[in-house]
């Protein structure tokens, strides 16, 4: 059955100005990172860094990110870079429980508070400190500048992997108003 009738002038206006409305319509906007936005709020605009975000509300570490408790710094490894992580590790961070099992919660812990520092250490103010770091879980990690916004990190008594990458920031200097995160091409494992 075809219909003969032809479409209204009306409707045809009508549907070709929400073809155009939503033309127009510009993206959404990505936060500012000149220090004005907090940590939780610039990740949780970052969808690309969406698995770590989850690991700081599963072990319960998300409270201590906030300018109540002074400032911190993150390496915040990409979705992708923790593709290395165990399958069901991932699957957890890709699909947090809303009750997370003791387990889940000290395995996301493991994982942030190798990524996690106290105060704003920007790359470089970590140089003048000969480039080390002391994480949340007490360990140390070694920063070696490569370029303005880049470094290589070692975490140290951790020996690297045969074959393993080296631990990158790639983008260093995401500045919030609760501290500053470093992009990293790995994550920083003291073992999960």
């Amino acid at each position: 059955m075809t219909l003969s009738r032809p479409i209204s002038r009306r409707l045809a206006l009508g549907a070709g100005g929400l073809a155009l409305l939503a033309a127009c319509q510009a993206p959404p906007r990505a936060l500012p990172e000149d220090g004005t936005i907090d940590l939780m709020s610039l990740l949780r605009d970052k969808p690309e860094h969406r698995r770590f975000l989850n690991a700081l509300v599963i072990s319960g570490q998300a409270g201590r990110v906030g300018i109540r408790h002074g400032a911190v710094t993150l390496f915040v490894p990409t979705n992708e870079a923790l593709n290395g992580l165990p399958a069901d590790f991932r699957a957890v961070l890709d699909n947090p429980p809303a009750n997370p099992t003791d387990e889940q919660r000290q395995r996301a812990a493991a994982l942030v508070n190798a990524n996690a520092a106290f105060g704003l250490l920007r790359l470089a103010a970590i140089q003048p400190r000969n480039g080390q770091v002391q994480t949340w879980d007490s360990g140390s990690i070694q920063v070696n500048r490569t370029g303005d916004r880049t470094a290589t990190i070692v975490r140290q008594g951790v020996p690297p992997q045969p074959g393993a990458p080296t631990i990158a920031i790639t983008r260093a200097d995401v500045l919030a108003s609760d501290g500053v995160f470093h992009v990293t091409s790995s994550p920083i494992l003291p073992g999960i």
